[in-house]
């Protein structure tokens, strides 16, 4: 039985014009390319309505790929990313116990891209119909996210006091260096204490010690007049310390024992 062509599916499935198809046609003969990616291109019909025409055209199954989060690292690295991205395909399952791959193409009757995929994997290849713009969006999310995170524990950059990178990535580094380099001089116990109570540059420090401070405050304190100090001195009404005053007992003071 011959194989229905796919301006004509697409025109019976009422989706294209036979107008249209004349005008990608056309095209095709002018720059060449497939009749599928020229109505896409032009967009005479939608990438999706594209995939389900050529799955019912080839007997193939379709795949949707905006569907697929993840695929299975053993699966992912049956194809090299180099690879997936330059023939527009991707893995997604194993089967037969390893010995059968199922792939989304954008191009499942390319017999040389299969042959290639083939020799690569050493398995057998089971094609699936999956839009090429669909194919990129599911390689970014599974082959270039994962491996941007997988840079990101080792990208960084190390500078100096002067600007200088010195190190820019964490395999930059040498174990045995880091290993064997002069731990920081600690100080002996008397140099720590001596430096922690040296007082911090830039501070000032009155001279004479705590002692010579307070005596310095008690004096500026008995020079101000409270109240009507200032005229009970000059009147002679203020009795002098030390001195009881008429009719007071004298207590002596206890001796303070050290």
């Amino acid at each position: 039985m011959a194989q229905i062509k796919l301006g004509e599916l697409l025109i019976k499935a009422n989706v294209l014009q036979e107008s249209q198809l004349k005008a990608a046609l056309a095209e095709q003969a002018k720059w060449g390319g497939k009749l599928g990616e020229i109505l896409v291109r032009m967009s005479l019909v939608s990438e999706d309505i594209l995939v389900r025409a050529l799955s019912k055209q080839l007997g193939m199954p379709a795949v949707n790929l905006d569907a697929v989060q993840m695929v299975q690292p053993h699966v992912k690295a049956k194809i090299p990313s180099q690879t997936a991205r330059d023939f527009s395909v991707l893995p997604l399952q194993l089967r037969d116990d390893g010995k059968s791959l199922v792939v989304a193409m954008a191009d499942p009757l390319n017999v040389r891209m299969l042959d290639e995929l083939r020799a690569v994997t050493k398995c057998r290849i089971i094609p699936n119909v999956a839009g090429r713009t669909s194919i990129a969006r599911a390689f970014a999310r599974i082959y270039e996210q994962n491996h941007e995170l997988e840079d990101a524990d080792t990208n960084f950059k190390v500078v100096d006091a002067q600007g200088r990178t010195v190190v820019k990535n964490l395999k930059d580094l040498d174990p045995a260096a880091v290993a064997t380099s002069p731990a920081r001089p600690r100080l002996p116990g008397p140099a720590r204490a001596g430096a922690a109570r040296r007082p911090a540059r830039g501070l000032h420090r009155e001279p004479g010690g705590a002692a010579a401070q307070r005596g310095r405050r008690a004096a500026q304190g008995s020079r101000r007049p409270q109240g009507d100090g200032g005229a009970a001195h000059r009147e002679g009404r203020v009795q002098p310390r030390g001195v009881p005053r008429e009719g007071q007992a004298v207590v002596p003071h206890a001796q303070e024992d050290w």
